[in-house]
């Protein structure tokens, strides 16, 4: 009986067939497809990899070919905490939207990890200041503890 109720609904409307063929195969459904293709070489390939990618071609720039990411495009280095937080992205707590391409170095700019747009709060030459002067000030202290423990009240060394 299930099985005539299919048939009719799909007699009655070929247009439904379509509808669940084009769910199903959706752009970069399966991971074998999210693999890149080859470098682009002509004017025609880049502006195919741009199309394939849902860029402009004045936006698309492939990374160099020695890096071995084929048609894959070079985005902006932008971590997820510097995106605008109020923007309707589709995925929110991703900060992307559907079919945006990812970053090649997705894992390193999460919003809970590094965030390369972000200005320190204080020079990499304070910090290092900051460090050795820290090394330099506890240093002697230590040594000079570790001579008065090991010298005895007689003042002769006691090991």
């Amino acid at each position: 009986m299930a099985l005539t109720l299919l048939k009719k609904a799909l007699i009655s409307n070929p247009h439904r067939i379509r509808k669940v063929a084009g769910i199903i195969c959706a752009r970069n459904h399966w991971n074998f497809q999210y693999k890149p293709g080859p470098y682009p070489r002509t004017p025609e390939e880049r502006a195919a990899a741009a199309k394939k990618y849902g860029l402009t071609i004045e936006e698309y720039q492939p990374y160099p070919e020695e890096m071995c990411y084929g048609d894959y495009p070079k985005l902006p280095d932008i971590g997820s905490d510097s995106k605008d937080p109020h923007y309707p992205y589709d995925y929110p707590e991703l900060k992307r939207n559907f079919n945006e391409p990812i970053h090649a170095s997705q894992e390193i700019y999460g919003e809970d990890r590094y965030d390369i747009s972000m200005k320190p709060r204080f020079s990499l030459t304070h910090q290092w200041l900051w460090f050795l002067g820290a090394i330099a000030i506890i240093n002697p202290s230590i040594m000079s503890i570790d001579k008065l423990a090991l010298i005895g009240k007689d003042g002769q060394r006691t090991k």
